[in-house]
């Protein structure tokens, strides 16, 4: 079955027409249509309440205040019941057909996510926004390693397991949610697919008012997007995992210095001078001393490496959910399947 949620914010003057053209461009399909009127204060309600009272498989749901895109989808998936969910913007600025292409590029890819891929009409898009929408692409694949050409197109298509393990990671509400869970998807192992899909900006003056506010919501949005991916937070390292990298991080440390004494007789000034005189075995001969550093350095980053070593295996080891959760079993993932489809 294939689920479709729809936010849906004010759009009580499309939202009927565009509901039927989903639903009839999902004709011949086990298909159910869930639209999320997020917080909307026109009559968004009751033009989707239409659409379901026609006998469309239609369900019509509603957040009281605007929490924001990512929080409708949110609210939409947990009431979703299709093995695959697809994402769709409202003003259908991507027409619904395009669902059929994510559909069949999910089975030609064996994709988990399959992205759209923006063709856009460019005389429509502003020069601004374009070179805005290049220079964040970029940032997003240097900091992610997503390789992807986009990120925030307005129609995805998931499979239930991934959105499953995902949501409980997600965070950040509004703009940067489709990147977070894009980001979120990559982290557990999932394989993510592009498909092509126009699009047809009907709001053409809203594209020229890029408001200050909006840019650094979305810079800090990314930033903390950056540190929950990041290991000291993705992973959810204990105690024993941070120690250890401490170690190595000394270990590392040590090592230099005493690699670089070697090489130069480094000097260093007071009052670092004083705290490392001791520390760097300044008392000690100095062919002995910088040769002990070197040796306590590898020392340090020999244990610390094994130690992780230890603990990382531990994890892949482990089903539970404990010490470096965020890694899980893509082999048992896909067992489980192959199972179902049996």
């Amino acid at each position: 079955m294939l689920t479709v949620v729809i936010p849906a914010y004010n759009e009580g003057r499309h939202i009927y027409k565009n509901l039927l053209q989903v639903c009839a461009t999902l004709q011949g399909l086990d298909f159910e249509v869930i639209v999320v009127n997020d917080g909307s204060g026109d009559d968004t309600d009751r033009e989707c309440q239409r659409v379901q009272a026609e006998g469309y498989p239609v369900i019509a749901l509603r957040l009281d205040v605007n929490l924001g895109k990512g929080a409708a989808l949110v609210h939409g998936i947990h009431h979703a019941r299709g093995d695959q969910i697809a994402f769709l913007d409202a003003d259908l600025e991507i027409k619904p057909d395009h669902i059929h292409d994510l559909l069949r590029r999910m089975v030609e890819t064996g994709a988990d996510v399959v992205v759209g891929t923006r063709i856009p009409q460019l005389r429509r898009v502003p020069p601004l926004r374009r070179i805005m929408s290049r220079t964040y692409r970029g940032l997003i694949n240097f900091l992610f390693d997503l390789s992807l050409s986009e990120t925030q197109t307005g129609i995805k298509l998931f499979r239930r397991e991934v959105l499953k393990d995902c949501l409980p990671r997600l965070t950040v509400k509004r703009f940067a949610f489709d990147l977070e869970l894009i980001v979120a998807a990559r982290r557990f192992g999932y394989k993510i697919a592009e498909a092509p899909v126009v699009v047809d900006y009907k709001r053409a003056a809203s594209l020229e008012r890029i408001r200050p506010g909006q840019i650094l919501r979305m810079i800090l949005d990314t930033g903390r997007i950056y540190y929950r991916a990041s290991f000291w937070v993705w992973l959810q390292p204990g105690m024993a995992a941070k120690l250890w990298m401490v170690v190595l991080a000394v270990g590392i440390m040590v090592f230099g210095v005493g690699v670089g004494k070697i090489l130069n007789d480094l000097s260093l000034a007071s009052p670092v001078k004083d705290i490392f005189y001791i520390i760097a075995l300044q008392f000690l001969p100095r062919p002995l001393r910088n040769g002990l550093l070197v040796l306590f350095g590898l020392i340090l980053a020999g244990v610390a490496i094994s130690q992780l070593n230890k603990i990382l295996l531990a994890a892949f080891a482990r089903l539970d959910r404990g010490d470096l959760a965020g890694i899980l079993h893509k082999r048992d993932r896909k067992s489980d399947r192959e199972h179902k489809s049996k």
